[in-house]
């Protein structure tokens, strides 16, 4: 047997759900962890709350493997050209920070910057996003939460969506690690993906696990087996130990799923990854 992996999903599979609901239906599908996003909108639309603040305390203590969090990133760019909008992806990421001590987080995961028009970035985007970065980063050490930064989808504006441009930042910025969004780098190539985990295999501490369907990212990994196989197998012979994160978005499937539907769908990309990671 290898090592057992920490299997997690994404509360936004189940967005349409109270976050007590979120994290049964996620037990009920044999998932222990949760990567909880601050843009849940049970949570998000409340979140100036302090009863429901004490409310998602409450629901993430029901997972016994705990949770990571995910930072707002709708609405929001660290390398805006709009001051605004940059101070605001700032602020909304300290906010997060916060919440994630609360919740006695491992880590939060975090995007990159882009450029807001669709070019390819300047020197003056990219030295927004590293001033976001060191803003962030100091908080994050101030608290004693690990930052892990996200790799983008690949695209004209995007930052830190190959292999190159995410080891450079993560060499600036000693301690900040890496969520490895494994559907991002396959649409660039699988061997984009292959080099990640080459390059950067050890400061990987969270991995977002989907696949390419049609052209789109996120749908369930376990419907499309042999595209993720080789990937998920090389990461799991580098060492990999961090969270696994179950990431589908439920607009892939032809028709909504019911409660039961969702539950399906978890235990089997679950028993999926389960199948890769200890054997």
């Amino acid at each position: 047997m290898g090592v057992r992996m920490r299997i997690s999903c994404a509360s936004l599979f189940l967005w349409e759900y109270d976050i007590y609901d979120i994290m049964e239906i996620l037990l009920d599908a044999g998932i222990e962890s949760v990567e909880f996003w601050a843009e849940t909108p049970h949570f998000w639309m409340n979140r100036n709350d302090e009863i429901a603040t004490a409310g998602l305390v409450e629901a993430i203590s029901m997972m016994p493997g705990g949770c990571t969090v995910h930072a707002p990133i709708m609405d929001l760019n660290p390398s805006s050209y709009n001051d605004l909008v940059h101070e605001a992806a700032i602020k909304e990421t300290l906010w997060s920070l916060e919440l994630a001590k609360m919740l006695e987080a491992r880590a939060v995961t975090i995007h990159p910057g882009k450029r807001t028009a669709r070019r390819t970035p300047t020197n003056e985007d990219w030295d927004k996003f590293r001033r976001y970065l060191n803003t962030c980063k100091n908080k994050a050490d101030e608290l004693g939460i690990n930052l892990s930064l996200e790799n983008s989808m690949r695209d004209v504006s995007s930052m830190c969506s190959i292999p190159d441009e995410m080891e450079k930042i993560l060499n600036e910025f000693p301690g900040l690690f890496f969520t490895f969004d494994v559907v991002h780098a396959f649409m660039d190539s699988p061997q984009t993906a292959i080099l990640f985990i080459d390059l950067l295999g050890d400061r990987i501490i969270n991995v977002h696990v989907g696949a390419p369907h049609d052209g789109k990212p996120h749908y369930p990994s376990h419907r499309v087996k042999k595209n993720m196989d080789a990937v998920l197998r090389k990461l799991k012979d580098s060492g990999y130990n961090g969270d696994l994160t179950i990431e589908i978005d439920d607009k892939v499937y032809p028709e909504s799923l019911s409660r039961n539907d969702k539950v399906r769908e978890l235990i089997e990309e679950r028993k999926y990854l389960e199948s890769i990671f200890e054997t």
